[in-house]
């Protein structure tokens, strides 16, 4: 194939599936209702941006209380490792919305594909700290370059059950767009960026109730699916960056990641569902 010809196709194929990969959600994407009780404002969303912002958030984040570890729940080989994730806030181009930056794992990885996460991954050796790990992630899976992003500081570590031990890493981009992002499909399959108002409506908040005993905060935008441990984050950083004032009720209820519910006992003969083996919504 000549080289006119195979430029020719690679502008094809990136025309048809750019729009696939890469999305701005956009506040419209979770309606606004005349019952939701918060919709932040253009100015509030400055507020969140502020030097005083930012110290609050990571003062809460650092703060974090220690995950109560069920006993049922054995120590797994991958607790011993350690990874960060980049929690980035966005401003978008143009209209100054803010908006968290997630990604959907790509299908070639063994583990967790096609689920949504923050970008980041486990530290290396040569990783100065957390931060730089988090930063070199990001880089590698979604293109964005390290000087783009201002790090507000790091969380305190969180010891989760049946995971590496993670560190959240609170970053913001100005002036960004969706469309500067150059994925690296062998990790990524696609990025999308939310606006808050679209996370802290009603209708955006959900739980997942699991088989196991425990339930877990999740957040639901157009067909997007925020859950587990990233659903977990979403939960701790929004009440973390938020201000009592901005606060929606939906986001009070102070869910857990974990936290037990009593299963009835089951009947005689009783046989598992084969439709839904791990989890029940």
């Amino acid at each position: 194939m000549s080289l006119a010809t195979a430029s020719g196709v690679w502008q094809l194929l990136t025309s048809r599936t750019a729009p696939l990969l890469l999305r701005h959600l956009g506040s419209s994407a979770t309606p606004r209702r005349t019952e939701d009780p918060r919709v932040l404002t253009a100015e509030e969303y400055a507020k969140l941006l502020e030097p005083e912002a930012q110290r609050r958030c990571l003062e809460k984040m650092r703060s974090l209380p220690a995950f109560p570890r069920p006993k049922a729940l054995t120590p797994s080989r991958r607790e011993k490792q350690t990874s960060a994730v980049l929690i980035l806030l966005c401003q978008e181009r143009g209209t100054h919305e803010v908006s968290l930056l997630y990604t959907r794992r790509s299908r070639h990885l063994r583990s967790h594909s096609f689920q949504i996460s923050f970008p980041g991954g486990r530290r290396d050796e040569e990783d100065a700290s957390h931060a730089d790990c988090a930063l070199r992630e990001t880089e590698e899976e979604v293109g964005l370059p390290r000087h783009r992003i201002e790090v507000w500081g790091e969380s305190c570590q969180l010891h989760l059950p049946r995971t590496s031990l993670i560190v959240p890493v609170v970053g913001m981009v100005r002036d960004f767009s969706i469309s500067e992002l150059r994925l690296n499909l062998e990790e990524v399959e696609e990025a999308f960026s939310v606006p808050l108002n679209s996370l802290i409506v009603p209708k955006a908040t959900r739980h997942t109730q699991f088989r196991s005993g425990y339930s877990g905060p999740v957040f639901v935008v157009d067909h997007h699916r925020i859950w587990g441990i990233t659903g977990y984050l979403t939960h701790i950083f929004l009440r973390s960056l938020l201000p009592a004032n901005m606060m929606p009720e939906c986001l009070k209820t102070n869910i857990k990641y974990v936290r037990p519910f009593k299963l009835p006992p089951r009947p005689p003969h009783h046989k598992e569902s084969q439709s839904d083996p791990s989890m029940r919504t």
